[in-house]
């Protein structure tokens, strides 16, 4: 109790203290008049200001005192040294900035909530089982069942993405097909109209209805408020539109949908579509909204007990050993692994860019500490102990991290509001920073002032800052810090050069995919076959094609199966595929060894080059036994066709049998270039079928897709190790520059006696070679891990490609030797009697 009491009178002292130091000045000039009066010294009253700073002492809390005054001093000194500050904000900005910038996409990506009502009641549900069998979606009468009878959900959410022909357009809408319930859960209101209503929508003999989302609304309708209540053609059916979705409703996926379709009629919309009844589909997403007072793991165990149920009633439709696994429903991603390491790695990248500006700055506060020697010997004499000026050096520098701080969190700000611009962004994707960035900044600002302030103040607290050797770690840390991020950058360059100018291990330039969903429409095999047969028969018939194939999984289309495998402890990606003999030559993938497929071969695989190495090494792969007791007839050239940015990755293939036919497409090779022939493969499939809508690609429009995000990641990491690069060479220049002016005495000298220019060069630049040679050698050895990190991002180069670390070691050095030898010609310039005159 006592304790709480002096607390509390501390607390009341600290917000009335003026009031106090005043009550005590009058009653010391009380005391000193009643003395004079009496003819006698006033005793103890004679040192007033000692006597204010030992009843400040006595009431307690002077450490705010003294951190005001601290505070007050170090402005005035940045105001005084208005180049050095804008200097060190500008540096400091940079570092922290791009830290927070990579933090913000991190924060909006996997931290922060969607803008919908009550985000963190909802979950995202997934299909598992206990044997790692792992599905994105669910069928939809799975979802209608768990909707149906979990009582610790009060609402489940579906949707399903899908592609619609609009009149008169070329190119098909992004249509997400969802339950009528969707935007009255995620409390969204209408633009225009009104939003789906599952009495009105649901209903078994409902009109034909859509949203149409704002961003389509005002490219396609230029923002036409009539359009609601009209009628537009949608695959061909007479589609009402009853309103335009809010500008700022994210939905679910994040990015701009165009079109919104109740789930209960994409059937007639995509005709022979058995969404709504099949038991074996995994094409939905599937949300639910928990119910008052529950939470995700009483909702997981009653979803668990669900589907043993429906295992018990449907066992052929139910995985053994299934579950429902939740997440965060409302976020933008879902942490995967992959993404996790790439973000990781790429936040390590930015964190370096922060230790080169603070070993920038540390650099130039001990050249700084030279200048402000008559100061610190002043407050030594006056007698400030080494701690008091400890304090207010380490107090300046974290004045110094805070205002740094924040000019790097508003060009963060700017940087994402110029890329959203660019981008043409979602407007909800706000540019400002929230409580997490924020507090994000502030732990940056206050690690940046102790590794850059901590040692420059306790060298010029304890008089010790002409010693060269901080300022030469500073400069070996700077270089290492550099090095690694060039190299980086240089790999991924050589990466994606390799990728754009040299072959892929397979031809796509003049190669045609043609998808026509079959199973979309229902088909069943062998109704699926006769037509895959005669769309090819047709694309032969082209007077361009060469050779028609068939495959399963079409090449960069954007599905994918994976399996993984260990292989002597180490993980093995294998991505299946299910083709007809002529794939391999449509595609000018080689066979390497063995033999291709046949007409009615079953229960055989032809494995990739990489996969025989890694799968048996040394050993001939013909003849072994592999995945579901297939016999290997055949090794093929490696082919990445549906893992382009992943360098580990393994191909393995399958003949097609008549099961695949429903999900097949087809893939033509032409002898010129294929441009235009989208709308000749689009006709062939639907007079064929009238009620399907192809998907067209060109492998060469795919191809570039696929390396487009590698060349963002290459520009963006191009950017930072430049970025490091000019900081080490600004704090090069900086220190240079330092050392020329505080040993111009001694070059001066060194010429009066007959030195050379050269061996003055040497006496400036000498006690910086070897930190920077110690820099290189460190940085190299840190690449050398790091890059291994990044194998599966360097297609087709290795990690330690010489030719990339010596073009970036080239590129560093030249730099740096610029930045020094920029300042250092001033020795050369040096007029020795007006130096030694001055001196």
């Amino acid at each position: 109790m006592q304790a709480i009491r002096e607390f509390l009178r501390r607390v009341v002292y600290l917000f009335t203290r003026d009031r106090h130091s005043r009550a005590l000045e009058a009653e010391m000039a009380f005391h000193r008049e009643m003395a004079a009066r009496a003819g006698r010294p006033a005793s103890g009253f004679g040192n007033a200001a000692l006597l204010r700073e030992q009843s400040r002492e006595a009431w307690g809390w002077t450490w705010i005192d003294r951190l005001f005054q601290d505070l007050r001093y170090a402005a005035r000194m940045l105001v005084h040294s208005p180049g050095f500050t804008i200097t060190a904000i500008l540096i400091l900005a940079i570092g922290i900035g791009v830290n927070v910038a990579t933090f913000s996409l991190f924060n909006m990506t996997f931290l922060q909530s969607l803008p919908i009502r009550d985000p963190d009641t909802l979950l995202r549900l997934q299909r598992r089982s206990a044997g790692g069998e792992i599905a994105a979606g669910m069928p939809y009468p799975t979802a209608i069942y768990f909707r149906d009878h979990a009582h610790t959900l009060s609402g489940v959410l579906t949707m399903m993405e899908g592609r619609l022909e609009l009149e008169n357009d070329l190119e098909p809408l992004g249509a997400s097909f969802i339950s009528s319930n969707f935007f009255d859960d995620l409390g969204a209101s209408a633009a225009y109209g009104r939003l789906f209503s599952p009495p009105l929508d649901d209903a078994p003999n409902a009109r034909l209805v859509a949203v149409l989302g704002f961003h389509f609304w005002q490219s396609r309708f230029s923002a036409d408020p009539g359009i609601v209540g009209r009628t537009i053609l949608l695959n061909r059916q007479a589609v009402t539109v009853i309103g335009i979705a809010p500008e700022l409703f994210p939905g679910l996926r994040g990015g701009f949908t165009d079109i919104w379709i109740p789930i209960t009629q994409q059937p007639q919309l995509v005709q022979g579509s058995k969404v709504l009844t099949d038991r074996d589909g995994g094409a939905v997403s599937v949300w639910g909204r928990l119910a008052p007072g529950a939470t995700a793991k009483s909702a997981e165990a009653e979803l668990l007990g669900l589907t043993g149920q429906r295992r018990r009633l449907d066992p052929d439709h139910v995985w053994k050993g299934e579950y429902i696994h939740t997440d965060p429903g409302a976020r933008l991603l879902i942490p995967q692994p992959r993404m996790v390491q790439v973000m990781a790695i790429f936040g390590a990248l930015t964190l370096l860019i922060l230790a080169v500006a603070c070993a920038n700055l540390g650099g130039l506060l001990l050249a700084r500490g030279v200048t402000r020697e008559h100061e610190l010997n002043i407050r030594l004499a006056i007698g400030a102990s080494r701690a008091r000026i400890f304090r207010q050096l380490s107090t300046e520098s974290l004045l110094l991290a805070v205002l740094g701080s924040a000019a790097g969190v508003g060009l963060s700000c700017l940087a994402f509001r110029i890329i959203n611009v660019i981008a043409d962004s979602p407007k909800w994707m706000s540019a400002m920073p929230d409580w997490r960035v924020l507090c994000f900044a502030a732990v940056l600002a206050f690690l940046s002032s102790v590794f850059f302030g901590f040692a420059p103040a306790l060298q010029l607290a304890s008089q010790k800052h002409r010693r060269t050797f901080a300022r030469q770690l500073l400069v070996g840390a700077q270089v290492a810090a550099s090095c690694v991020l060039l190299i980086l950058s240089s790999l991924l360059v050589r990466a994606v050069l390799h990728g754009i100018y040299s072959s892929p291990g397979f031809g796509y330039e003049q190669v045609v995919s043609v998808s026509p969903r079959l199973s979309d429409h229902d088909y069943k095999a062998p109704t699926a076959e006769a037509y895959i047969n005669r769309l090819a028969a047709r694309l032969r018939g082209l007077p361009q094609v060469t050779s028609v194939a068939l495959v399963k999984l079409p090449p960069l289309g954007g599905g994918v199966t994976r399996m993984d495998t260990k292989v002597d402890g180490r993980l093995l990606q294998v991505y299946p595929n299910w083709v007809s003999p002529e794939f391999f030559s449509t595609m000018k993938i080689p066979i390497l060894l063995g033999r291709n497929f046949s007409p009615g071969d079953r229960k055989v695989v032809i494995v990739s080059q990489a996969m025989a190495q890694r799968q048996w090494l040394g050993e001939n792969p013909l003849g072994k036994i592999y995945w579901d007791k297939d016999i290997v007839i055949g090794v093929a050239g490696n082919a990445h066709i549906n893992a382009m940015n992943d360098g580990d990755a393994v191909e393995i293939y399958a003949p097609a049998q008549t099961e695949d036919m429903p999900s097949m497409s087809v893939v033509f090779r032409t002898q010129g270039a294929p441009d235009g022939l989208e709308l000749t493969c689009k006709s062939i499939v639907q007079n064929l079928d009238p009620k399907l809508f192809p998907q067209i690609s060109l492998l060469k429009t795919s191809f570039h897709t696929a390396m487009r995000s590698v060349e963002i990641l290459v520009f963006i990491l191009t950017g930072v190790g430049m970025l490091a690069v000019m900081l080490a060479a600004v704090g090069i220049v900086g220190l240079v520059a330092f050392t020329v002016s505080q040993r111009s005495k001694e070059i001066a000298i060194r010429f009066a006696l007959g030195s050379s220019a050269r061996q003055a060069l040497a006496a400036v630049l000498g006690q910086y070679c070897w930190p920077v040679l110690i820099g290189l050698a460190v940085g190299l050895a840190l690449t050398a891990a790091f890059s291994n990190l990044i194998r599966f991002m360097l297609y087709g180069v290795n990690n330690l490609d010489p030719m990339s670390y010596a073009a970036a070691i080239a590129l560093l050095v030249g730099i740096l030797a610029a930045a020094a030898l920029l300042p250092a010609r001033r020795a050369l310039k040096l007029d020795i009697a007006r130096a030694l005159h001055e001196e």
